[in-house]
This record gives C-alpha cells, structure tokens and sequence, in this order.
C-alpha cells in the first residue's frame, strides 16, 4: 500500500515538472522568446489537464520547442 501511495505520488511530482517546464501564458516560445509558432496534436498529459484548464500545445519553428499555452 504504502509503495502505491509512493508511485502515485511520483507520478504526480513528475507531471508538475512537466508542466512547469512546458508551459506559457502567451504565444511567445519560452525557450528563444519568438513569436513563430504553429498548433500540434496534445500530449497525454495535456490532454488529462485539459478538462480542468484551456490548453493548447505549439511547437515553435525556430527553436523546435513544444509547450503548452494557458489561454481562454
């Protein structure tokens, strides 16, 4: 019991992480800052968030980074 309280609880801290990593409140990529982005199909774990918050994945092509926008 108290090893599935422990992977769940690990399995939370990691998706926190990802989002804190990956996540934007504007169009700007937050990696090189430009605004030259265009719109990809959710990860998993966006999609599991995104009942609760509007998110919508980008990929910036400058820099090739994917992340998540907060918007409405």
């Amino acid at each position: 019991m108290i090893l599935f309280y422990l992977a769940s609880g690990l399995i939370l801290i990691g998706l926190l992480v990802y989002l804190y990593l990956h996540i934007s409140l504007s169009m700007r990529c937050p990696k090189c800052r430009k605004i030259n982005n265009e719109r990809i199909p959710r990860s998993s774990i966006a999609r599991l968030f995104s009942r609760f918050l509007p998110l919508k994945a980008y990929r910036c092509r400058t820099c090739w980074n994917q992340y998540v926008v907060i918007s409405d």
